[in-house]
């Protein structure tokens, strides 16, 4: 063996971690490898193995790396510096921007075949967390004569396996690598086991792309390592955590099938949290007492509640819904997707509590599917007078006013606009308000006394459901 440790002491004493003065923003430092494959020649001095840091780190911390592969210590390579039980602790300083180790060949004169070296970061100090490159392929080729052109090469999964939450929009790379390189393009074909009632493209989706259940993974010349990202896709319903299984199915002449063949992946569902951040829309509604103009909410924030309102809003994009202690009205950032009558759970994060048309609002919702509850839901309407319609008490409600007759309606004037309903005692009078995008908008007042229908909205105006919302006596 030609060994290099003593001609590379001096080069690991000067690796280690660069210091600045420069200031990391608020929040985890992010931890990861500077890519996720590296090669070097058996007989080449050493390799740097760089972990970099997405800002200079906030304090003192360590990281772990683990290794494992085809090739193995300290047979086929050294570590500088060394392993603990197969574990490499890395420590680093408040304002380190990296942190480095050396790995050496070992050069042993005997043809054993390419190897592959795999390493995994794992368990950072508090303040850190893993970013995307957390694993990496080392290749150390063999410079032998003896080695063989036509050795098969063994696929395998880097990982037994790993989890995601559901909100992660990052995605998060499952590797596979070869025993050692082949020198044409190679084709791995993995078969996706999917959950029960999960679909690709609405659940989860992968790149490169899954096409009739399978994912092709393609290793080009040269290479060892080869990954694809699976990118769940957070649709806010409690489905509980689900299981993928990835398994190596099919492969091209110069491969076949390693140990490791497959790798189980944990989809984390995130709307257990829910309950714990649940609130009533009587809570939402009180946020705007305690706060004075527009106020934002940055983290999770649930209510549950049911869909009140029809088309018969200021756009496509707002909708009412209420529960047992109140009623509100949302806008979403994009086109409702509820309908009328649908049970529903939201995330109100990221969005801002605003004063619209005289009624309290959240404005810029981005949950627009939420977790259905229920469906078909008949909402009671809370019987009220004109009073309490013109105090909007019951502002974002279903309500239902009794004994009325449009002061107006004389077989011309249409739903059209503002109408004003009276009980024949009252000098005060409601306002009844249609938009004109509405399909009832161009039909004629009913005349005589009936009972009327709808939400509290806009400057404590009657958002009617339809125009069967009226009831004659």
């Amino acid at each position: 063996m030609k060994s290099k440790i003593s001609i590379l002491i001096i080069a690991l004493l000067a690796l280690g971690c660069s210091n600045d003065d420069r200031v990391a923003a608020p929040g985890k430092t992010v931890v990861a490898f500077e890519s996720n494959t590296l090669s070097l020649d058996e007989a080449d001095e050493a390799l740097v193995v760089t972990i970099s840091f997405d800002q200079a780190a906030l304090a003192d911390g360590q990281v772990e790396v683990s290794f494992g592969g085809t090739a193995t210590n300290p047979e086929h390579y050294i570590v500088l510096p060394e392993l603990e039980d197969g574990i490499l602790i890395l420590n680093f300083e408040e304002g380190d921007e990296d942190v480095q180790f050396l790995l050496l060949p070992v050069n042993d004169d005997v043809n054993t075949g390419n190897k592959t070296v795999s390493l995994e970061l794992a368990n950072p100090s508090e303040g850190f967390e893993l970013g995307h490159h957390k694993q990496l392929a080392v290749n150390i080729a063999d410079d032998d004569d003896d080695q063989g052109e036509n050795i098969v090469a063994a696929v395998t999964f880097v990982q037994v396996s790993s989890s995601i939450n559901e909100d992660n929009v990052n995605g998060v790379e499952v590797a596979l690598m070869l025993s050692h390189a082949s020198a044409v393009q190679e084709l791995v074909e993995l078969a996706v086991g999917i959950p029960t009632n999960f679909e690709y493209g609405v659940h989860f989706y992968t790149t490169p792309e899954m096409v009739d259940g399978m994912i092709p993974i393609y290793f080009e010349a040269g290479q060892v390592s080869k990954s694809f990202t699976f990118y769940p896709i957070n649709n806010s319903s409690l489905n509980d955590d689900v299981e993928f299984i990835f398994t190596i199915s099919s492969w091209t002449s110069g491969l076949d099938q390693g140990e490791q063949f497959d790798t189980r992946l944990t989809l984390i569902d995130d709307e257990e949290d829910a309950v714990a951040s649940l609130h009533s829309i009587q809570e939402l509604r009180d946020y705007f007492e305690a706060h004075e103009g527009n106020w934002f909410l940055p983290t999770d924030y649930f209510i549950e509640g049911v869909v009140t309102s029809t088309n018969n809003v200021a756009n496509e994009k707002s909708i009412y819904i209420q529960d047992e202690t109140g009623g509100i009205m949302l806008i979403f950032i994009a086109p409702n997707m509820l309908t009328r009558g649908t049970k529903v759970r939201l995330n109100l994060k990221n969005s801002t509590g605003e004063m619209v048309n005289d009624q309290k609002a959240l404005i810029g919702v981005e949950d627009r599917i939420g977790t259905t509850l229920a469906t078909n839901v008949h909402v009671q309407p809370r019987e009220i007078s004109i009073d309490d319609l013109i105090a909007g008490t019951y502002s974002g409600q279903l309500v239902k006013i009794n004994g009325v007759h449009f002061s107006e309606a004389d077989g011309v004037r249409k739903w059209d606009g503002s109408n004003y309903i009276s009980d024949g005692v009252n000098p005060r009078k409601g306002l009844v308000a249609t938009y004109s995008h509405v399909d009832f908008s161009q039909d004629v007042l009913p005349e005589g006394t009936f009972s009327i229908t709808g939400v509290v909205g806009s400057w404590n105006r009657l958002h009617v459901i339809s125009k069967y919302s009226v009831q004659y006596f």
